[in-house]
C-alpha cells in the first residue's frame, strides 16, 4: 500500500505539491497543526528534487501556492455571500484568482530554482528555501501586496517563539520556520552521510531551542506593566455585516456604540487609581460623517457620554467622511480614523488619519477608469490617504494608526514618537472563520515586532487589547457585544526592530 502511495506521489508531483500545499494550511490559525507544514514542506521538496526542466520546478511551486492559498483564503470568499445576488459571477474569482496572483511569486521561485541546480542535491534544497523566504517577501509587493499567512505566522500559538519577531521580523521568523519545516527531508535527503546529517541536526535544534529560549526569557522579565494615568476601552458593537449599512437602522448601531461606552465609563469612574485621561476606541467605519453632522441625536448622546467624569476622554473612531468629487464628479470617500475631544462644551475632531493602503475590489477597483463595476463595499471606492501618520491628540499618548489590512503590513506600524497603536478593523464580512484569527495573530505580531500595545476594535470581533510582546490582556470574542476596560500598557524599553 505505502509503495503504490509512494509511486502515485513521484508519478504525480503536482498533485503532490498542491495536497502538500493544502494541509500546510491547516499549520496557520486558528487550527496551528504546525507539523502539518513540515509535511507540505517534504511534499514540496520531494517532488522538486528529482526534476530537470525548469518550467516542472515552475507549476511544482505554483501547484504548492495554489493549494496553501485557497485552502488557507477560502473564507475571503464569504464576503460576497452578503450581496450574492450581485457578486454570485466573482465567486470562482475570489476563491481560485487571489491564489493564482499570490502563487506568481513562488512560480519564479521553483523556475529558477530548477534552472540553476542540478537534481538530487542539497544545493537545490537550499536554494528553494531562500527562493522561497525571497517569494513570501515578495508578495508584499505582488500586485498591490498581500502578506497573509507567512509562514512565520503559523508560532501564533506560541508567546515564546513569538519573540524572535522583535529581533528579525515576521519575514526572519519566516525564514527560520522554512529551514525547520524542511529540517527532516534535508535529513532524509542526506542519508548516508551522517557528519552531514549531525550538523543539520546541530543547527536545526540549536536554533529552535535558542528562539524558544530567548522568547521564554524576555517574557520572564518583562511582565506587562500599564500606565496609570491613561485608560482605554475597546468597543465591540457586533453589528452583523448584512445589518451595518442598513440607512433606517444607522442612529441605532451608533447608540449601541454610546451605550457600550456608559457601560465602559462604570468601570472607569469605580479605578483606584483614577486614569487622567480615557480613550474609547470603537471599530472601522463605526461613524458616518454623515449621520454625525446632520442627525442631532448622535453628537448629542456622545457628547453626554463622555461629560461629567473625573478624566478627559476622547474617541478614536474609524470615520466615513467624504471630501471633494472626483473626475466623474463623484463623491470622494475616506475610510478614515477621527480622535473626537470636547472643547467648549462641544465635539471637536482632535486627529485624522486616511486609510492609504485600500483592498483591491473591496474599496477600490483597479483601472477603475475603464471598468464600470463597484467594488464590493457597494459604492463608488475610497480614495488613498497620503501615507502613514503618528496621530498627536491632545488628550492620550501619540499613536499609530492601521485601518483593516493595513495590520499585514509590518512597516505600516513603524511610527516615530508613537506609544501605542490603533488597529480598526470590521472582519463581519468574513464571517466566523480563520479569517478573523489570521488577522488578529498577525496584529499580535505587530506588537511584538515593535513593542508597542495595540489597541483592536473590530465591529463583530475579535476586538483585543495587546501588550508590547504579543499577549492579549483583553479580549472580546467573535459574535460578541461587549467592551475592553483597562490602563493602557506601556510601550518596551529596549528598542525592537
Amino acid at each position: 500500500m505505502m509503495n503504490r502511495l509512494g509511486a502515485w506521489f513521484t508519478k504525480h508531483p503536482k498533485w503532490t505539491c498542491f495536497l502538500g500545499g493544502s494541509v500546510a494550511s491547516l499549520a496557520m490559525a486558528p487550527t496551528f497543526y504546525w507539523p502539518l507544514l513540515i509535511v507540505g514542506m517534504w511534499a514540496v521538496l520531494y517532488s522538486m528534487a528529482g526534476l530537470e526542466r525548469p518550467k516542472r520546478g515552475a507549476w511544482c511551486t505554483f501547484a504548492f501556492g495554489m493549494g496553501f492559498f485557497i485552502f488557507g483564503l477560502y473564507w475571503i470568499a464569504n464576503a460576497l455571500l452578503i450581496k450574492i445576488e450581485d457578486y454570485w459571477w466573482v465567486m470562482g474569482l475570489s476563491i481560485f484568482g487571489l491564489p493564482l496572483l499570490l502563487s506568481i511569486c513562488w512560480f519564479i521561485a521553483g523556475w529558477v530554482c530548477v534552472k540553476l541546480t542540478k537534481p538530487h542535491t542539497l544545493a537545490r534544497s537550499f536554494l528553494f528555501m531562500a527562493l522561497l523566504g525571497l517569494a513570501e517577501y515578495g508578495r508584499a509587493y505582488n500586485l498591490t501586496g498581500f502578506p497573509w499567512n507567512l509562514f512565520g505566522y503559523s508560532w501564533g500559538f506560541s508567546l515564546p517563539m513569538m519573540q524572535f519577531a522583535s529581533i528579525g521580523g515576521a519575514y526572519g521568523l519566516t525564514a527560520l520556520t522554512i529551514f525547520w519545516a524542511a529540517l527532516p527531508f534535508l535529513l532524509w535527503q542526506a542519508r548516508g552521510y551522517k557528519k552531514v546529517q549531525a550538523v543539520f541536526a546541530i543547527v536545526g535544534g540549536l536554533s529552535l531551542i535558542s528562539c524558544f529560549a530567548y522568547g521564554y526569557a524576555r517574557l520572564s522579565s518583562h511582565p506587562t506593566e500599564y500606565r496609570d494615568d491613561v485608560g482605554v476601552a475597546v468597543i465591540q458593537p457586533n453589528i452583523t455585516q448584512d445589518e451595518k449599512w442598513e440607512p433606517e437602522k444607522a442612529l441605532e448601531h451608533f447608540l449601541r456604540h454610546v451605550d457600550l461606552m456608559k457601560q465602559a465609563n462604570v468601570e472607569f469612574d469605580a479605578m483606584t487609581p483614577a486614569p487622567k485621561t480615557v480613550a474609547y476606541v470603537w471599530p472601522e467605519t463605526s461613524i458616518d460623517e454623515s449621520l454625525f453632522l446632520g442627525v442631532p441625536d448622535a453628537p448629542r448622546s456622545l457628547l453626554n457620554a463622555m461629560t461629567g467624569h473625573a478624566y478627559t476622554p476622547t474617541v478614536i473612531s474609524g470615520f466615513w467622511r467624504e471630501q471633494g468629487r472626483n473626475a466623474k464628479n463623484r463623491p470622494n470617500y475616506y475610510n478614515s480614523v477621527a480622535g473626537i475631544v470636547i472643547s467648549d462644551n462641544k465635539l471637536k475632531l482632535d486627529t485624522m488619519y486616511d486609510k492609504h493602503h485600500l483592498v483591491p475590489f473591496g474599496e477600490f477597483l483597479p483601472m477603475e477608469q475603464l471598468l464600470d463595476l463597484t467594488p464590493v463595499a457597494g459604492f463608488a471606492g475610497f480614495q488613498w490617504g497620503p501615507g502613514p501618520r503618528v496621530q498627536q491628540s491632545s488628550v492620550v499618548p501619540p499613536y499609530g494608526v492601521m485601518i483593516c489590512f493595513e495590520a499585514i503590513f509590518p512597516w505600516y506600524a513603524k511610527g516615530e514618537g508613537d506609544e501605542w497603536i490603533v488597529n480598526t478593523s470590521n472582519d463581519g464580512w468574513y464571517g466566523d472563520t480563520p479569517g478573523p484569527y489570521q488577522h488578529l495573530t498577525m496584529t499580535r505580531f505587530r506588537a511584538a515586532e515593535q513593542g508597542k500595545p495595540i489597541a483592536r476594535a473590530a465591529t463583530t470581533g475579535i476586538s483585543a487589547l495587546i501588550d508590547p510582546y504579543g499577549r492579549v490582556v483583553g479580549k472580546k470574542p467573535y459574535q460578541e457585544q461587549g467592551f475592553i476596560v483597562s490602563k493602557l500598557p506601556k510601550p518596551t524599553d529596549d528598542p525592537t526592530i
